[in-house]
C-alpha cells in the first residue's frame, strides 16, 4: 500500500468515526427512550451500529456496480450540474451522483449546525416519556432509526467516495468502514464524553464535511479536485483546531485564580 493510500485509509476511518458519533448518539439517545436492561440495551445498540455500517457497505457495493453510471449524462434541466462545468458534454451519471452527493452532505453539514445551535441556546431535551415499552413504541424507534441510518449512511459512503477510489479502494473503504464501526460500539460513549467537553470539535467535523461537500461539487461538474488536496486542507483545519484548544487552554490557565 503507497503513502496517498494509507493517508487517505486512516482520514477516512477517522472521519467514518467522527460521523458516526452523531448517529451513534441518536441511536443511544432513541433506545434510551425505551427503557431496556442494560444488557439488552446494549445488544440493541450494537446491532443498530452494525446494521449501519453494513447498509453503508450496500450503498458502495451498490455504486460499484451500477455499470450505467459511466453513461454520458443526459441533457435534461434537472440536473443541474451541467450549469457549472465548462463542458458538459463530458459528463456522466457518476459525475450527476457526485454532484446530488454534495450537495446531500452541505446539507446534511447545515442541518447539524443549525440542530446543534439549537442545543447550545435552548439545552437538550430530556426524554420524558413513561417507562412502558409498547410495541407501536418499538415500531416507532425503529422506523425512526432506519430512516436516519439511511441519512448518515449517505453522508458518509458520499465522504468516502469523494476520499478513496471506488473502483480500485472498494475493500480499503469496505475496511475502514468496519474499523469505524468497531470504534464506535466499543468507544462511543467515552467518545461522546470527549466531544462534550470539547464543542468546537463537532463544528471541526461541520467544517470538514463542508470541504468535502466542495470536492464533490467540483468532480461532479467535471473538473478535478485532487485527494492530496483535500487531505491537505484536512489536515491544515486539524492543525489550526488543534492550535486554537492549546490557545484557549493557555488563556484559561492564565486567567484562573492562583490559590
Amino acid at each position: 500500500m503507497d503513502i496517498d493510500t494509507l493517508l487517505s485509509f486512516i482520514s477516512l476511518v477517522l472521519l467514518s468515526a467522527g460521523l458516526g458519533i452523531d448517529n451513534g448518539l441518536l441511536i443511544e439517545f432513541s433506545l434510551r427512550s425505551l427503557r431496556l436492561e442494560e444488557k439488552k440495551h446494549l445488544v440493541w445498540r450494537s446491532t443498530a451500529l452494525i446494521m449501519a455500517a453494513l447498509l453503508r457497505i450496500l450503498f458502495l457495493f451498490s455504486l460499484s456496480q451500477f455499470t450505467f453510471l459511466s453513461d454520458p449524462q443526459p441533457d435534461h434541466p434537472l440536473l443541474v450540474n451541467k450549469y457549472f462545468s465548462k463542458h458538459p458534454e463530458d459528463l456522466t451519471w457518476m459525475s450527476f451522483v457526485l454532484f446530488f452527493g454534495g450537495v446531500i452532505i452541505l446539507v446534511m453539514a447545515l442541518w447539524e449546525y443549525y440542530h446543534k445551535l439549537s442545543e447550545a441556546r435552548h439545552g437538550e431535551h430530556e426524554n420524558q416519556e413513561s417507562g412502558h415499552t409498547g410495541t407501536f413504541k418499538l415500531v416507532a424507534v425503529v422506523l425512526y432509526l432506519s430512516g436516519m441510518n439511511i441519512l448518515f449512511s449517505l453522508d458518509s459512503v458520499f465522504a468516502a467516495v469523494a476520499i478513496m477510489d471506488l473502483d480500485t479502494q472498494f475493500w480499503w473503504m469496505v475496511a475502514a468502514i468496519l474499523i469505524a464501526a468497531a470504534i464506535m460500539i466499543f468507544g462511543m460513549i467515552p467518545l461522546s464524553k470527549i466531544i462534550a467537553k470539547n464543542k468546537h470539535f463537532g463544528v471541526l467535523m461541520l467544517t470538514v464535511l463542508a470541504v468535502i461537500a466542495v470536492k464533490l461539487l467540483v468532480d461532479g461538474t467535471g473538473a478535478h479536485f485532487s485527494n492530496g488536496l483535500l487531505l491537505f486542507i484536512i489536515g491544515l483545519l486539524l492543525a489550526n483546531d488543534a492550535a486554537q484548544a492549546g490557545l484557549d487552554a493557555a488563556y484559561k490557565g492564565k486567567k484562573a485564580p492562583n490559590k
